[in-house]
């Protein structure tokens, strides 16, 4: 049997705690608590309820049995108000995250698909920085956008022109979203595991 806890990818900055997983054979529907089950069972598709179960078990490892629960706009979000959380899923992947302060995070598998799409998400002023015959800086930039509109509350977000990356230094990113009292700086950080790219904001 495989053992998915050995299996995991962990990241650990300041407050923030980050694990990923990929999706395998293995049930997990006992991760699911009873305020969760509703939820679940209305699912249909076998691949979402995977993601459902898998979720939950990141969940547990990181801050205990504390039900996720979503709010008017669908973010994620448990009854600890000292705990903020964010989600990601991909094609064989999900991912969890918490911190002491708002988060959002985005994983994305590289797929050639992003080189069909990615004039709908990336502004002009943007090419400077990215790639865009490059299916990693495209990936990039497309998981940085995602995790910004996890982080934001605002509705009605406009990828290219909300979202904006200004700089790169590494594996760091300065960005701006239009949030609910206007334009908001956002520290975003990259990194790569097997074929996937991780992006989340920095607190610190």
């Amino acid at each position: 049997m495989i053992d998915i806890k050995n299996s995991i990818f962990n990241l650990t900055k300041f407050n923030f705690r980050f694990s990923c997983c990929a999706l395998t054979k293995i049930n997990l529907v006992s991760e699911i608590l009873p305020e969760e089950l509703e939820k679940y069972q209305l699912l249909s598709n076998p691949k979402r309820k995977k993601e459902f179960e898998y979720v939950r078990f990141l969940r547990t490892l990181q801050i205990g049995k504390k039900a996720i629960r979503y709010d008017a706009i669908g973010k994620p979000n448990v009854k600890d108000k000292k705990i903020f959380i964010s989600i990601s899923h991909s094609k064989n992947f999900v991912a969890f995250a918490h911190d002491t302060s708002p988060i959002g995070i985005d994983i994305e598998e590289l797929s050639p698909r992003i080189l069909k799409v990615w004039s709908r998400y990336l502004h002009p002023e943007e090419f400077a920085i990215f790639d865009t015959t490059s299916i990693f800086d495209l990936t990039v930039a497309w998981t940085i956008k995602e995790a910004l509109f996890k982080l934001n509350t605002k509705t009605g977000i406009d990828f290219k022109n909300d979202l904006r990356i200004k700089s790169k230094d590494g594996n760091t990113f300065l960005c701006e979203m239009k949030a609910e009292d206007g334009y908001r700086t956002v520290k975003m950080e990259t990194c790569a595991y097997k074929n996937l790219i991780i992006s989340y904001n920095i607190n610190q």
